[in-house]
């Protein structure tokens, strides 16, 4: 009887409860089919996007500029990095005329979004503004178009790549691809954990001269001391006391050897080739004519920068590796820091004309030629002595700095090179940690 009466019962509910169970499968398949949250791009206004017109990484800084044309009732526009949950809010300057806003990063080329700062994750480049209507306010975004065409150079600037510098060990690639989605418009950043390829590196050191070129000569107890052999000295330090932080560094030459400027591994294209944050040309200074006053160190810099960095190094060099400041006035345009820029003799005396140097570019190619579009690159091929520059209308380049350590033919600066090598190259490195800690 009692087993008849368990039949009867699974006869009955089995039959219920495979019922339910295989209704709360469907169903749960529909809301996942159907009802799967939207992602964060679909909700974003489409009638408006702003345009990017300018995009460039120099050393370890990022730059836009772009124009944005305001939407009725919309207030506190902000330029943010977003991954739908998180927004990062990026610096950045704003002018505003006829409802339309004209925003940059930064006015000065060496300052910015830092790089170095941003976290792990995936985001979108956005603008961000508070809609207010009759009733409410509230968050809307917009999304960004690549409007970067420049006349110049024929040729838009789009997808770029980014290897942070070297940490305990680790870097972050950061990768920056403009692509569309569901019809939208975007600039996705992806920040990722990444070990170096083998060919990139964190910076590159160019010792001036070398070869049959020996540079500037100076002469101390009747021995001769030549500015290539010297200037490979401190490099070779400086390459020690860098990697010894952890960083790879990358040399132009390692030995007494001649480098074509812009030949592979040339000291106006290694520190692009491989990636190079920072560029530091070593040099030591001479004099044509007998001019005891002049001595002393001289950075030479490129132009629309940020002067802390080159003030770091100055300050460092000069307390610990006893350097004095040059008094010297051309050029100066702070305290040890200098800008050549082309003058127009120089220009006019261009052996192709019409020339496409200005007066307000700078004079120095390990400087002009390593910053790209950033800093007026020049040689786009037109000098039958020279190959092109392979990257003359780079916008993601190496930031470079010229040091003239000292006057090789000033008696005084001789014997304190000749003798602190070591202390100059343990400045160098040591200007370059506290700028990054900052």
């Amino acid at each position: 009887m009692e087993r008849k009466k368990r039949e009867k019962f699974l006869k009955i509910f089995v039959p219920i409860i495979l019922t339910i169970i295989i209704a709360n499968i469907v169903f749960i398949g529909y809301k996942l089919l159907f009802n799967k949250k939207k992602h964060f791009l679909e909700t974003i206004d489409t009638s408006v996007y702003a345009k990017i017109t300018y995009e460039a990484i120099y050393g370890i800084h990022l730059n836009f500029k772009g124009t944005f044309e305001i939407p009725e009732n919309v207030t506190d526009i902000k330029l943010i990095l977003t991954d739908g949950k998180t927004d990062i809010s990026l610096p950045y300057e704003e002018e505003i005329s006829d409802n339309v806003l004209n925003f940059s990063t930064s006015k000065l080329n060496n300052t910015g979004i830092n790089l170095e700062k941003l976290p792990l994750g995936t985001y979108y480049l956005m603008l961000k503004g508070i809609y207010h209507d009759n009733q409410k306010s509230y968050v809307k975004y917009y999304s960004v178009e690549n409007k970067t065409y420049s006349d110049k150079y024929q040729k838009s600037f789009n997808d770029m790549e980014y290897y942070t510098l070297t940490k305990d060990g680790k870097n972050n690639k950061i990768s920056f691809n403009w692509n569309t989605y569901e019809n939208c418009p975007t600039l996705k950043v992806n920040i990722e954990e990444q070990k170096l390829p083998d060919d990139v590196y964190d910076i590159t050191i160019d010792p001036g001269h070398g070869g049959s070129d020996v540079g500037a000569i100076g002469k101390l107890n009747n021995k001769e001391y030549t500015e290539a052999d010297l200037n490979l000295k401190v490099s070779l330090k400086l390459k020690e006391y860098l990697e010894e932080q952890g960083y790879k560094v990358a040399m132009t030459r390692n030995d007494d050897s001649y480098v074509e400027i812009y030949s592979k591994n040339g000291s106006a294209t290694l520190a692009n080739e491989t990636k190079s944050k920072f560029n530091f040309a070593i040099h030591h200074n001479s004099f044509e004519y007998e001019v005891d006053y002049l001595k002393g160190l001289e950075v030479y810099v490129a132009d629309n920068i940020d002067f802390n960095f080159a003030n770091i190094l100055i300050n460092h060099i000069t307390s610990e590796a006893f350097a004095t400041i040059s008094p010297k006035e051309t050029y100066c345009t702070e305290k040890g820091i200098y800008q050549r820029y082309f003058s127009q003799e120089e220009i006019d005396d261009d052996e192709i004309q019409p020339s496409n140097k200005t007066t307000q570019m700078i004079y120095y190619y390990n400087i002009r030629e390593l910053g790209g579009i950033i800093t007026n690159s020049t040689n786009d091929g037109r000098y039958e002595d020279y190959p092109k520059n392979p990257y003359y209308d780079a916008n993601v380049t190496t930031e470079p700095y010229l040091l003239e350590l000292g006057y090789i033919n000033n008696e005084e600066d001789l014997k304190s090179l000749i003798n602190n090598s070591d202390n100059y190259a343990k400045a160098i490195k040591n200007a370059l940690v506290e700028y990054l800690n900052q």
